[in-house]
């Protein structure tokens, strides 16, 4: 006979014990379906009407009789991470059979450390068992954080100074709260002091050597400093640095101008300079921002004037990963790299000068000025030779050597790279992309081939674009195209002109005009299945063209029928997506509309489910370190 394990009974348990907490208006239903999530719950008023606040729960219940065990929950660091991104706020409920109660707090209060460990523990304290009070706590928590998202933050902000929440709250000095609040008192224009953080918009925790801000969860900032050596005439600069903080927390809700206001008008730009992480956190949002031009003058003017040449060099990476590209910006970001280079050679300091150039080459490569980024990265090779044991070096030369249509230089590039054990995981899928240019097609879906196999449960890599190469060259080689091929592309394209199509594909495999046109022909002809796979080669070799995609889109809506061609077109709409956005959605609609009305909004809520974002690579810096040598730093 069947018996239920303890583990079902607890979770049962714990289900119903956190059901019967909740007001009578409030609905709790089951979410089976959700990976780490139990329930979902929606607050409505007491007369039924609903509010719009949502939260989900994550139950862990414990038998457990220690009492240390049973305020502590250990989680995979990556599961909270997932907690902290949902846009649904994750209440986690630690539920005790043998208290008969339970502990909460919410996912996006918790601090993941920079450890290595893959695992995290989760402390619960006795100010976060649920009472009578929890109820309306966790409304003012929804309803403060809906305040907070429609950008309804601004001056003064209100705010509350509290201790962290630890069992042994006395144990953190009332002392380092008073501190705290003598440094905002005196900011009365930016902050409105309240002591019930139900009231507040910014929350400041305060524990025994550092203060955490945060906007009701929404953004953590922190700074550790040291309340025992805090005298008087501290107070002012002390009161600079936890403005500072406070604008990490601004940026990351959106709110720029309030941030940038509190630094210009208290002159923290001269501070921010100074620290490496205040760089890192700020600086980004600074030069996308109205003053951007203002802080270049003062960064160059900074440059000139001092020699710290990790800030510096800081500096010069963010500059030259800041999205933001007006005429007046780039210039003014190249007059500041080339002052950089000058001071360098002043020193006679070879790797400064080195990095100097790469710095360029980095510049002129993100302006599309391709010749001069090669020249720079080729310049500072003499006075670095440790360039030539760098992977990401052969990485990014690969790069520009292929937008210089220089395959065969760049497939030897990239085939250092990956010698050099690069970490970058399309290398592999480049070097085949080089290849492939070179007319070794064989070698190159090999090189697809072990990259989709090593990459396959990455979920941090997308392969989509990748699969629709591997597939298109599959078919044509299954179809007996060459599987390698001396390119003659001038000849090529001179058929193309004559409407000699097959023959322009037999001259050169990779021209692009050529399928399209050829595409053309079959779908005339009603060969669909040939059209499908002319139209996503042509759109492969020509990422913009965004006729060929929605071409290729809509053969393979009247293909869905086969299991094969399903799975290509979604890859097809992710990879149209990626480089076309909503100029492809639309045209995709307009002619679904004119060929097909009835079935329009069917098959566009279909291609709008299909839609996914691709993941944001890391971005990496690189600065020196006391060895001589690079290190990285992600951001």
């Amino acid at each position: 006979m069947a018996k239920r394990i303890r583990n079902h009974m607890l979770e049962d348990e714990s289900r119903l014990f956190f059901k019967k907490s909740l007001p009578e208006f409030w609905v709790c239903r089951d979410k089976t379906d959700d990976y780490g999530i139990d329930c979902e719950v929606e607050i409505f008023n007491d007369n039924g009407t609903t509010t719009g606040l949502v939260f989900w729960v994550q139950l862990k219940g414990t038998d457990e009789t220690d009492e240390e065990l049973i305020k502590k929950i250990n989680f995979k660091k990556d599961k909270i991470r997932q907690f902290i991104d949902y846009d649904i706020p994750v209440l986690i409920v630690r539920y005790s059979s043998l208290r008969q109660a339970q502990f909460v707090k919410w996912a996006k209060s918790i601090r993941i450390n920079g450890k290595s460990t893959k695992s995290l523990g989760v402390q619960f304290h006795e100010s976060e068992l649920w009472n009578e009070d929890t109820n309306l706590i966790i409304r003012s928590y929804l309803e403060s954080q809906n305040f907070i998202k429609r950008g309804m933050v601004k001056f003064p902000i209100r705010t509350s100074i509290l201790r962290l929440e630890y069992d042994n709250i006395e144990e953190i000095p009332y002392s380092n709260v008073s501190i705290v609040k003598q440094c905002l008192s005196s900011q009365s224009k930016y902050f409105i002091l309240k002591s019930d953080p139900k009231e507040s918009s910014l929350h400041i925790k305060v524990g025994d050597n550092f203060v955490l801000t945060s906007f009701v969860d929404l953004a953590l900032a922190s700074m550790s400093l040291t309340f025992d050596d805090i005298e008087a005439e501290h107070i002012e600069k002390l009161t600079k640095y936890i403005l500072i903080t406070v604008c990490h927390t601004l940026y990351d809700i959106g709110k720029n101008n309030m941030g940038e206001q509190i630094i210009f008008e208290n002159g923290l730009l001269s501070i921010i300079m100074c620290y490496k992480e205040f760089l890192i956190g700020l600086l980004p949002h600074l030069l996308a921002g109205d003053r951007s031009s203002e802080v270049l003058e003062i960064l160059n003017e900074y440059s000139r004037k001092n020699t710290d040449d990790n800030i510096i060099e800081i500096t010069t990476q963010i500059l030259l990963l800041v999205n933001k590209r007006t005429n007046q910006h780039a210039d003014a970001i190249e007059e500041f790299l080339k002052i950089q280079l000058d001071i360098a050679r002043g020193r006679k300091y070879n790797i400064w000068i080195a990095t100097g150039l790469y710095n360029l080459g980095n510049f002129y490569r993100n302006e599309n000025r391709m010749e001069q980024a090669l020249e720079n990265y080729l310049e500072a090779r003499k006075y670095n030779s440790n360039y030539k044991n760098k992977a990401y070096y052969y990485y990014e030369l690969a790069g520009v050597l292929f937008l210089l249509q220089k395959y065969y230089f760049a497939s030897k590039f990239y085939e250092k790279a990956i010698q050099l054990n690069t970490d970058y995981p399309y290398a592999k899928a480049l070097w085949a992309h080089s290849l492939l240019y070179l007319g070794k097609y064989d070698t190159s879906l090999n090189l697809i081939d072990t990259f989709l196999k090593e990459q396959v449960n990455n979920d941090d890599v997308d392969i989509e674009e990748w699969q629709l190469w591997h597939s298109c060259l599959q078919s044509l080689f299954d179809a007996g195209y060459p599987q390698n091929q001396v390119r003659d592309t001038c000849a090529s394209n001179q058929c193309v002109q004559e409407k000699n199509f097959s023959e322009a594909i037999e001259l050169d495999l990779l021209n692009d005009l050529a399928w399209y046109n050829l595409g053309v022909q079959q779908a005339d002809n009603k060969d669909n299945h040939s059209a499908f796979l002319a139209f996503t080669f042509a759109a492969l070799l020509s990422n913009d063209d965004i006729q060929a995609w929605v071409n290729a889109t809509l053969l393979g809506l009247s293909l869905i029928s086969k299991e094969v061609y399903a799975a290509l077109l979604i890859s097809i709409v992710r990879t149209a997506y990626h480089y076309d956005g909503f100029d492809y959605v639309n045209l995709l609609q307009e002619n679904i509309r004119r060929q097909s009305p009835r079935d329009a909004s069917v098959v566009m809520e279909l291609i709008d489910s299909t839609i996914i974002e691709r993941k944001r690579e890391p971005t990496i810096i690189r600065i020196f370190n006391d060895n001589d040598d690079f290190e990285q730093i992600v951001i």
